[in-house]
């Protein structure tokens, strides 16, 4: 099986209650337990949390913090549970942790049980699908219209993780930041599907994404979190991080879920006191994509991190562009690096714009090979379909699909090496 239609089966097994997530839960049902039902978001009260039913079926919990003041507004965080479980489960770890506190949190509801029949039971085991985006995102709307936001982030655990991919490439305008976890970029939903459409590639592109995966994580593999953040480097993104704790295993409330928050307001021109802090370390780090997102978002962040990276990306762009003359099993790899660190800059433009023209040229050669690279797979014959990436990667290297094929094929170099 290709690892392309074996990422498809592994995100089916997470939507179908698969992937089921360590977080802080209680599956008592008394009464104690039940919340208040509303009727629409704007019912619900300073220092409530409720459960509300969308027009379009799906419940969720709602908490509106104690402090809410309706001229300021308050940043929305809409969280998607892992699979079996649900929405009010993770507003009582996100209480449990003190994340988020300040916040409108929205926890949906998959919109079916564990047999894939309607949910009816809010309290219950609960599952996600393929189709959940746009009753994810009429939520979005639903309380982004009862109240002020002044920013909105997405993210989800798992199962929620898959799905949060997907929200935020179905629904671009609705988020400033996301925050999947322990999930994949399943191979129906990657951002390449947007190269046709540069308005709507553009607007996506806006979104700063924090992929998170534990590395002993031993339910979904961490292979699949770095394919995620891979696919999104291979399209361009300048505001992308990886957050790899190390002992996380598939324990949600083992997140760094503070410093995550923190990044994604980063990247959105949020608390520039605190974000001038953290742009000393990237400096320090070479994070120079992430210190020229954060001073364009923010005036009050110190603009001499713009200098800073323009310097840097003028100092490794003449690195790069001679070893794009190179074989592409070398360049591939340290452009996917400088694309996302500089890509951002003047000083790298020229390089951006001329791989991007060289990209426009190989797209239909690169979809055509690995159509057939991936129709090969599916008549298992994997050797001649293994055959097809040298091609890719000699004829394509500059398209999406030449990614693929130069990280297959380095995997294939590390397996021999055993």
């Amino acid at each position: 099986m290709s690892r392309w239609l074996a990422r498809a089966v592994v995100a089916g097994a997470a939507l179908a209650g698969l992937a089921a997530p360590v977080a802080a839960r209680d599956d008592k049902k008394d009464d104690k337990d039940k919340l208040p039902e509303v009727v629409s978001p704007e019912k619900v009260k300073p220092g409530q949390t409720a459960l509300l039913k969308a027009a379009n079926g799906m419940y969720y919990f709602l908490r509106v913090p104690k402090g809410y003041d309706a001229k300021a507004g308050a940043r929305l965080i809409v969280f998607l549970h892992g699979s079996n479980m649900n929405g009010l489960q993770y507003v009582r770890s996100f209480e449990a942790k003190h994340w988020a506190s300040d916040d409108i949190l929205c926890c949906p509801n998959g919109e079916t049980d564990t047999k894939g029949q309607p949910s009816t039971d809010p309290y219950g085991q609960n599952n996600f699908t393929f189709e959940s985006a746009p009753f994810v995102a009429e939520i979005t709307e639903d309380v982004k219209k009862a109240f002020k936001t002044t920013a909105c982030y997405v993210g989800g655990h798992s199962q929620g993780g898959f799905l949060t991919y997907s929200v935020i490439l179905l629904n671009p305008d609705l988020f400033q930041g996301a925050m999947p976890m322990a999930g994949d970029c399943w191979s129906q939903n990657e951002p390449n599907l947007w190269e046709d459409k540069p308005d709507i590639a553009k607007v996506q592109h806006e979104i700063a994404i924090a992929v998170l995966h534990g590395k002993n994580d031993p339910v979904v593999q961490f292979a699949q979190g770095e394919h995620a953040y891979d696919v999104f480097r291979a399209a361009g993104w300048q505001k992308l991080r990886f957050f790899t704790p190390e002992r996380a295993a598939h324990m949600f409330m083992v997140y760094p879920v503070d410093e995550v928050l923190d990044w994604l307001d980063a990247m959105n021109g949020r608390n520039a006191k605190k974000t001038a802090e953290l742009c000393e370390k990237w400096a320090k780090d070479g994070e120079w994509g992430w210190c020229l997102a954060a001073a364009k978002a923010s005036a009050a962040v110190p603009q001499k991190f713009v200098k800073l990276a323009e310097d840097a990306a003028a100092k490794a762009a003449p690195g790069v562009a001679e070893a794009m003359k190179g074989k592409p099993m070398d360049w591939v790899p340290k452009w996917l690096e400088f694309w996302r660190i500089h890509g951002g800059t003047e000083a790298a433009k020229p390089l951006v714009d001329a791989y991007l023209a060289k990209r426009a040229e190989q797209r239909a050669q690169g979809r055509d090979l690995f159509f057939r690279n991936q129709s090969l797979y599916r008549e298992k014959k994997a050797a001649e379909a293994d055959a097809l990436l040298p091609q890719i990667l000699e004829e394509a290297p500059y398209s999406y699909e030449g990614y693929y094929a130069w990280k297959w094929l380095s995997q294939k170099a590390e397996k021999e090496k055993r």
